[in-house]
């Protein structure tokens, strides 16, 4: 469960940046808090590389930027929130062009040991944001530990 891989330290509910990379690395010091044997500059190099193949903005109002980063240890995630807004690349350019803007961003690091584990967290992403009312709860969120409340209840 999502949950498990991650507390309300692990969320941040007013996300400042207002560019896809500032998010990644926003994101990445929520992490580096919780993990200060993650080399930021590995861990952003990775960010970026796999967001270079193919854009994470997968979901409506969702993007899930993930890399294999070796520092991470186990599977680590962080979630932030923009409520302005953050615009990404369309995942399939060629038929939607149009560059979709991302409210909620799951920021996921994994070693290759752990791809089963990185597998599992990405289903549990799918599920939860496959709700309807998911990101619009989100929104209304006030404080990282609501955000947490509510992955939890709509987990169960």
């Amino acid at each position: 469960m999502l949950s498990s891989f991650i507390t309300p330290s692990s969320i941040k509910v007013a996300l400042e940046s207002s560019e896809k990379e500032e998010s990644f690395a926003e994101l990445l010091e929520v992490l580096v808090a919780k993990h200060p044997e993650l080399n930021r500059k590995e861990a952003m190099n990775a960010l970026i590389t796999r967001e270079e193949k193919m854009s994470t903005a997968v979901f409506p109002y969702v993007a899930v930027p993930h890399a294999l980063c070796s520092s991470a240890g186990d599977t680590l995630v962080a979630i932030g929130i923009s409520r302005q807004g953050i615009e990404f690349e369309s995942p399939e350019p060629e038929t939607n062009p149009e560059h979709p803007v991302v409210n909620v961003i799951f920021e996921i690091l994994f070693e290759e040991k752990d791809t089963q584990t990185h597998l599992d967290v990405l289903r549990d992403i799918l599920q939860l944001v496959s709700n309807p009312d998911f990101v619009k709860n989100v929104l209304q969120a006030k404080t990282s530990q609501e955000v947490y409340e509510l992955i939890e209840s709509m987990e169960m």
